[in-house]
């Protein structure tokens, strides 16, 4: 009977989480689905996090034959470890999982019948945020809207790719991502969700989000990093939407996400508003009306746009040195 229901592919990266992955991992192997196909990528972690996940699979008889743990070879990041455990995988819908988080006993079960049931490639979730103790849930406000690439607020769940079950053949489309730390998430995701068919947002939270506690972990980057990589991801999706002939379709959204990408420039101690007038300047037109950023950041941006590049710096200099 269980060989009948699909195989959903758990895909998890790890990298110095030893405080959380045994947590993540009971999350995973007491699931109520019982066809997982379970895939620890190990990061070259320099803790103990692998020796706590092979001692832990020993309590689970029927996960252990369901397990795997794949090494990079050397520590590549979450974006390549977590391409080489999708390059590696075989199930028939895939579900990516943070290692310093953890998800409901029903998570897998719940999404995966809800995609069988209405034919959805992608079915996603909201989530619970959890910091020092405290929980919030994260909802998806209006579910039949949740979808709508080209008014989806960028950094933001809706591009988050841990809360979604995406079907293998949609994943299979699309081209590796570039080396990139950061906006990983939205470059799978934004692409995944582009060529999905009938994909499905549900108002019921089923995964624990932790929020800043773990400052080692493969999310962490410094602010020059995350700004190189949301350029990066940026010019490499916009020419992955160009090449499928998905650009005009998609016009809004990509002028969202490579406006948004740029942003890091004038912020943090080191501004470079030559840097940002001269990256994507097709997107400066209309910055009023990015909805998505707040009024005082857009009057902001709307005074580097229209001031002398050298008068925006001297002020932006005198500014920091008070």
């Amino acid at each position: 009977m269980n060989n009948e229901l699909p195989l959903v592919s758990v895909i998890v990266p790890v990298y110095n989480v030893e405080r959380y992955i045994e947590q993540c991992a009971r999350s995973i192997f007491e699931q109520t689905y019982p066809r997982l196909e379970i895939i620890f990528v190990n990061d070259c972690t320099p803790d103990g996090s692998i020796y706590l996940l092979k001692t832990l699979v020993t309590n689970y008889p029927a996960r252990m034959s369901q397990s795997k743990i794949i090494d990079t070879g050397k520590n590549s990041g979450l974006t390549v470890a977590r391409s080489i455990g999708i390059k590696k995988c075989t199930g028939d819908y895939v579900l990516c999982i943070d290692s310093d988080d953890y998800i409901e006993p029903c998570m897998v079960e719940q999404l995966t019948e809800i995609a069988i049931t209405g034919n959805h490639d992608i079915v996603a979730t909201p989530y619970f945020t959890n910091s020092n103790g405290s929980e919030k849930i994260i909802d998806m406000g209006d579910c039949d809207k949740f979808f709508c690439l080209n008014s989806m607020p960028i950094d933001t769940l809706h591009f988050s790719l841990w809360n979604k079950l995406i079907n293998k053949s949609i994943i299979d489309q699309i081209p590796e991502i570039p080396n990139a730390n950061c906006w990983e998430d939205l470059a799978m995701t934004s692409r995944a969700i582009a060529l999905a068919k009938n994909p499905k947002a549900i108002n019921v939270p089923l995964y624990h989000y932790r929020i800043g506690e773990n400052a080692n972990s493969l999310t962490s980057q410094p602010h020059e990093k995350r700004l190189h990589d949301q350029l990066t991801v940026a010019r490499f999706v916009e020419q992955w939407f160009i090449d499928n002939n998905l650009d005009t379709k998609y016009a809004p959204f990509l002028r969202n996400m490579k406006f948004s990408a740029k942003i890091k420039f004038l912020r943090g101690p080191n501004r470079d508003f030559a840097a940002w007038k001269r990256t994507f300047p097709e997107t400066n037109n209309g910055i009023l009306h990015y909805r998505h950023i707040p009024l005082h950041y857009r009057l902001l941006f709307f005074m580097a746009d229209i001031l002398p590049t050298r008068l925006c710096q001297r002020i932006s200099d005198a500014i920091s040195k008070k």
